[in-house]
């Protein structure tokens, strides 16, 4: 049935580009081209940064040789300045309709990409074509805003490395538009941290609240990209984790950066804690009572990322000399950490290329490695529940601290 209703909108994409259809179909489909930042139709734009060499990672596995990455550069981080265009609140990825036009961030590899997921409105795809489904869902119409393109956006890596760059990027736009209130997705004052990060950067601008799933429909809107590029959605062509999975922009990353640290970590400090990154495991379960009690023998104490503010966050990571834990958000305060840190993660063995933490702590000339298990695949691939042997871990401290 799905190859049939794939076919269906696939000739639906095809009568779309003549004019006599567009009177029979009804007006909320909208066919359009798949294009990059910066798209063409937009009436004003400029540059942040110009290209420049990039942080790229290597995964890096305890007790294996080391892998030298090749040296990338990462593309010029652009804004540009739209009329008429629909962008959405989503969990997947960004994108901003404008005509026969959906313009993506820069992506990490060439497409064609997996485009279609329904409740963001793409309802068909071919990786370089797409049919939107303008009325899916709640829409809402303002006059002018800045949009902040990023996904997943109460995942607190998201926010803190994809979305929130973003605004202190904002604040170097021209005069004419600096003032220009953001569109903030409704879902993150759910969460304190987020809220609080967030008071740094707008400077007394305006914020327009936008409910989860949300399309909004702009009469002038500005889009920035990101300072991180990564394979998000994948290529079609491409397994899922491609090495060549993520990079980041060091100088804009450094600048942001370095808000936080002026606010909450303007004094030197001297690293001198060993700390184990714990946290609910509801999502994905392990014996992380076992596991703090191994890492307890070896000097580490637990801490709960979640639980703290973020002067705190900021604090444990500046002050850490050596961090473990379970790949997941939690190692985003790797963003804060000092040169010479050491970080431990254990991941999924499905999951042997992901380079998103690993170039937070390049950013800091810090060290991070993997050392991998094997789950029960129950839960999906960021949700399968699983165990650590206490004594595999044991061998895989001394061998990380020795």
């Amino acid at each position: 049935m799905s190859s049939i209703i794939r076919g269906l909108y696939s000739l639906l994409h095809a009568a779309l580009s003549s004019p006599l259809t567009r009177w029979i179909v009804p007006r909320r489909f909208q066919r359009a081209d798949v294009v990059i930042s910066p798209g063409r139709g937009a009436t004003e734009q400029g540059v942040f940064y110009e290209p420049s060499d990039a942080i790229v990672s290597r995964s890096q596995i305890l007790g294996e040789p080391r892998i030298t990455p090749e040296p990338e550069q990462f593309p010029a981080v652009t804004w540009t300045r739209w009329q008429d265009a629909l962008v959405t609140n989503n969990r997947y990825f960004p994108f901003l309709l404008h005509d026969n036009t959906l313009m993506l961030p820069p992506r990490r590899v060439e497409g064609p990409w997996r485009l279609t997921y329904r409740r963001n409105r793409i309802v068909w795809s071919d990786g370089t074509h797409v049919i939107v489904d303008t009325k899916r869902g709640p829409e809402m119409k303002v006059d002018k805003a800045i949009f902040l393109g990023g996904r997943d956006f109460t995942n607190w890596y998201h926010w803190l490395v994809d979305v929130l760059p973003q605004v202190h990027l904002a604040n170097r736009l021209p005069d004419h538009l600096r003032d220009w209130p953001v569109l903030m997705p409704e879902q993150i004052y759910r969460f304190p941290t987020m809220a609080e990060s967030l008071e740094l950067f707008l400077h007394g601008r305006d914020v327009i609240r936008v409910p989860e799933w949300s399309a909004v429909a702009a009469k002038e809107l500005v889009w920035i990209d990101p300072l991180e590029v990564s394979n998000l959605p994948q290529r079609k062509t491409h397994p899922t984790m491609d090495p060549r999975i993520h990079m980041l922009h060091r100088e804009g990353m450094e600048s942001y950066r370095d808000v936080f640290l002026q606010a909450y970590a303007p004094e030197p400090v001297t690293p001198h804690r060993k700390i184990m990154l714990a946290r609910d495991t509801a999502r994905r379960s392990y014996n992380q009572d076992e596991v703090m009690a191994v890492a307890k023998e070896f000097g580490f104490e637990p801490c709960y990322p979640e639980k703290l503010s973020l002067e705190e966050q900021i604090r444990v990571f500046r002050e850490s000399t050596h961090i473990i834990g379970p790949s997941g958000a939690g190692f985003a305060g790797l963003l804060f950490c000092q040169p010479g840190t050491q970080a431990l993660c254990w991941q999924d063995t499905r999951i042997r290329s992901m380079t998103i933490l690993p170039d937070l702590a390049t950013l800091n000339g810090a060290d991070y490695l993997h050392v991998f298990y094997q789950s029960d695949e129950s839960g999906g691939l960021f949700k399968s529940n699983y165990h650590l042997e206490p004594d595999w871990f044991r061998e895989s401290l001394e061998t990380f601290l020795g």
